[in-house]
């Protein structure tokens, strides 16, 4: 690509007297020349001339577009289960009116674990929108069952991943995922009541016992059930082991913001969850992690303790008995504790 040189007409006052340098300090040019060049060809417009004014601020604006072309589009997601990664991928993939249709069709009170059904006949049927992204498990390399977890590779933690798989998926990008407070994390694998991915809970659910469903999957992990219904017990904190770990975390607290936030500052422009867009849980809605007992929440403590260390430290989230939920997602706080605002959302 050919580029004109930046022609710098800077005066410098020296002893009382006026020195142009026009085309007198090699250095200049060549580094006007290298980021007239550079600015081609990152699709930059380039000046023919700049003044003495304006010139060191083209030249920082221009090292920072740079930067910032080089960084844009650099993600790539590690599905932590049970936290809006579903919500995210059919985000990314699907056009916004294939979107529609196929969360319309789940009706209310979809989850996860639906949106994964029969995930290759959909990415068969419709085609990736132009600048989409094939994360998780819409991708079909993913779609295999590690021999590590017996889980699919998508929910598998990648220190657990097959080398070359790992390379060809993650790549140079950088890793992200989303993380949420342990206590909401389980009532809400509980309100899923999915069989294979969280759980079924039976008489537990049929009476929305919270609590007791809680205390059995708590004691059912520390008997050794480790990998059960898709990994959705592991702590989130798996997923940051390296190789290819998690380095970039995003705050499921503030979801789906937080996540719209990020999407925009690595520049895609085209993904943006809309609440409508949300797959979430749909059952004893009023139910919430104010409802565990100490015991319960003792136990939680236990077998989470790296995941709450790692929420107050990257999120100043540090009460670990303060009972949370979902604010920014309908149907996930209960309406005995909160009143869900459509306009504010």
């Amino acid at each position: 690509l050919k580029a004109q040189m930046i022609c710098f007409d800077y005066r410098k006052r020296t002893h009382g007297r006026s020195m142009s340098i026009h085309h007198g300090n090699r250095l200049l040019r060549k580094l006007s020349a290298a980021l007239c060049v550079l600015s081609a060809r990152a699709g930059f417009p380039v000046e023919e001339e700049c003044t003495a004014s304006s010139c060191s601020s083209h030249l920082l604006q221009t090292g920072l577009a740079l930067a910032t072309k080089r960084a844009s589009r650099d993600l790539v997601l590690m599905h932590i289960p049970y936290n809006f990664g579903h919500t995210l991928e059919y985000v990314a993939y699907f056009p916004t009116a294939v979107l529609d249709e196929l969360v319309d069709g789940m009706g209310s009170g979809y989850s996860g674990g639906k949106a994964a059904s029969d995930v290759g006949e959909l990415v068969e049927a419709y085609p990736m929108k132009p600048g989409g992204e094939l994360w998780g498990h819409l991708n079909p390399e993913l779609q295999v069952v590690s021999n590590q977890t017996g889980c699919p590779m998508y929910y598998t933690p990648p220190k657990y991943w097959p080398s070359d798989l790992a390379k060809r998926y993650f790549g140079n990008k950088q890793v992200f995922g989303l993380f949420r407070n342990p206590y909401e994390r389980l009532v809400s694998l509980f309100r899923g009541n999915f069989e294979g991915y969280g759980g079924g809970y039976g008489k537990l659910h049929d009476n929305c016992d919270v609590n007791a469903a809680v205390k059995l999957m708590m004691k059912r992990y520390l008997a050794g059930d480790k990998y059960s219904n898709g990994c959705t017990f592991l702590p989130q904190t798996e997923y940051i082991d390296m190789p290819h770990g998690v380095t970039l975390p995003i705050d499921l607290q503030a979801f789906p913001n937080s996540m719209n936030a990020v999407l925009a500052q690595h520049g895609y422009d085209n993904l943006h969850i809309r609440t409508k867009d949300i797959m979430h849980v749909g059952s004893c809605d009023n139910v919430w992690a104010g409802d565990l007992d100490n015991e319960t929440r003792a136990m939680v403590k236990q077998v989470y303790k790296r995941d709450f260390e790692f929420l107050c430290k990257t999120f100043g989230y540090c009460d670990q008995d303060k009972p949370v939920c979902l604010q920014g997602v309908p149907h996930m706080c209960p309406e005995k504790e909160f009143t869900w605002n459509e306009t504010q959302q």
